[in-house]
């Protein structure tokens, strides 16, 4: 069975997709072969996803719905998604033979060392997390400055053969550095639902115990005072995903890091991201992903 193209890993420190007219790249900017003509078979892979790299999702046309951590937004050309490291998120795509954008997703530690070196970048990165607001509309000429920019990333690391690290890095955090600069930028008006208060300080209660084990449904309706059926109900209605899948997504994501890091034993992986026994973990990690921990340990060390 071939693996999930959800799998959090990337082999590189960025990943540089496009999706436009001219081509549809499957990965790291490279131009495939044919072009996907079964657009139907295409749309199921659209789903809610985490992962713990930043993920920048540049809308050039088309019709497109774009949910993140519970707000869902009405994209136009020009707007661009902040999507922070294991945020839940999906594009839900009307019709694909119109559809055109650019993602560029950046692992955390090349993230980490571009906020070092850019304060106003680590502001603007902060400001998105705490206010929730998750696309920007970028300026007309920004906007070209950007596609220009990934443009030259796409055709380097299909020219070059060493890439050149320098060159290719600088090139992303100039990008970056754009779409977070508030003077190129404006927020965008164009959500569709406003999550009321409480919806907020659920979401934020979560992320503060997501590897608790006793994070469940019936635990966090009673934190909220709610009955745990309308809280059920609530969240699913407002963040567009059950609770159970919402913490889920999270926990999986947060396990492929400590694969990553290859620190500590697997079944220590399991009881450090909130779940009871390693043998739930396995089959739920299995399921989704289509590879088993180890074997995905394995792969990584061998990339």
């Amino acid at each position: 069975m071939k693996e999930s193209i959800f799998m959090p890993v990337m082999d590189q420190n960025f990943e540089l997709h496009y999706w436009t007219k001219e081509y549809q790249s499957d990965g790291f900017g490279v131009k495939p072969d044919k072009l996907a003509k079964n657009y139907s078979e295409i749309e199921p892979l659209f789903r809610l996803h985490s992962h713990d790299a930043m993920e920048f999702l540049v809308f050039l046309g088309g019709e497109c719905e774009y949910i993140c951590e519970g707000n869902t937004y009405q994209l136009n050309p020009g707007d661009i998604v902040v999507v922070p490291p294991y945020a839940v998120h999906k594009a839900k795509v009307k019709d694909f033979e119109t559809y055109e954008r650019i993602v560029f997703n950046i692992s955390k530690p090349l993230l980490a060392d571009f906020l070092s070196i850019s304060p106003v970048m680590n502001e603007s990165v902060i400001y998105h997390k705490k206010s929730g607001s998750h696309v920007i509309h970028l300026q007309s000429d920004k906007l070209l400055e950007i596609i220009a920019l990934f443009k030259e990333v796409s055709h380097r690391l299909k020219s070059d053969k060493e890439n050149h690290d320098f060159a290719l890095q600088y090139l992303l955090f100039q990008s970056i550095q754009t779409i977070l600069n508030p003077e190129s930028s404006e927020p965008s008006h164009h959500i569709v639902n406003d999550p009321d208060q409480r919806l907020l300080e659920i979401i934020d209660y979560i992320e503060r115990n997501l590897t608790a084990t006793d994070l469940n449904l019936g635990n966090i309706s009673k934190q909220f005072h709610l009955n745990k059926y309308y809280f059920s109900h609530y969240f699913k209605n407002n963040m567009n995903v059950s609770f159970y899948r919402y913490v889920l997504l999270k926990r999986l994501a947060i396990a492929v890091t400590m694969i990553k890091q290859n620190e500590i034993a697997m079944e220590e992986v399991a009881q450090e991201c909130g779940f009871q026994d390693y043998s739930s973990f396995y089959r739920l990690f299995k399921k989704e992903y289509n590879i088993s921990p180890k074997n995905l340990q394995k792969k990584h060390k061998k990339n």
